[in-house]
């Protein structure tokens, strides 16, 4: 597995050259806070989505908490051939959990959406738009949420990269594939 870093505008680019790759044009584009919001807010400059209804959804772990408070100031000292053996490292850490996630416990997770019903009915096509897909756990809730509340439409998911191929939910579009993305918002991001 290889990391790769991507600074403020090759982020941009990449997010635009993701949203390039579509076949429909969503109605509405969910944003998974934090990564997907950045990348929610480069492809509202994309000329064929910025006219669509947006909505961001906060469903972050309690490990990302802890890694901001605690480990950020630690990482910023280390060289980036070690940041990279580290997120190798946590990656295959990740993978082995993959098999013990319970898909019936995480279908009860309930999400608040802000669309008003009456711009609801008229959306049939939803775009869930994230930085990455590890295990898939964060990308399962919010598409399960989707489906109950638009029953009728046709949700497909865009990451930048899918680090996992074991993942529970795989995207319908990706530009990296089995490879680690350090953005300009992670931990381990250093300033070139």
């Amino acid at each position: 597995m290889k990391v790769l870093t991507l600074n403020n505008e090759t982020f941009e680019k990449e997010s635009l050259k993701l949203i390039s790759k579509l076949e429909v044009k969503p109605d509405l584009v969910v944003g998974i806070v934090k990564g997907g919001s950045y990348v929610l807010e480069a492809i509202k400059k994309h000329p064929t989505i910025n006219d669509g209804l947006f909505e961001l959804i906060t469903l972050q772990r309690q490990s990302t908490k802890i890694k901001q408070r605690y480990l950020k100031p630690f990482l910023s000292v280390l060289p980036y051939r070690i940041l990279n053996k580290l997120r190798i490292l946590e990656s295959k850490q990740v993978t082995s959990k993959i098999s013990k996630l319970n898909l019936k416990q995480l279908q009860n997770i309930v999400l608040k959406f802000e669309i008003e019903n009456t711009k609801a009915k008229s959306i049939k096509n939803i775009l869930i738009v994230d930085d990455a897909i590890d295990t898939g756990k964060t990308m399962f809730i919010v598409k399960n949420n989707l489906k109950q509340k638009f029953p009728e439409a046709k949700i497909e998911i865009a990451v930048l990269t899918w680090t996992i191929d074991s993942s529970i939910v795989k995207p319908d579009y990706y530009l990296y594939k089995n490879t680690l993305l350090r953005f300009p918002w992670s931990n381990d991001y250093k300033q070139q």
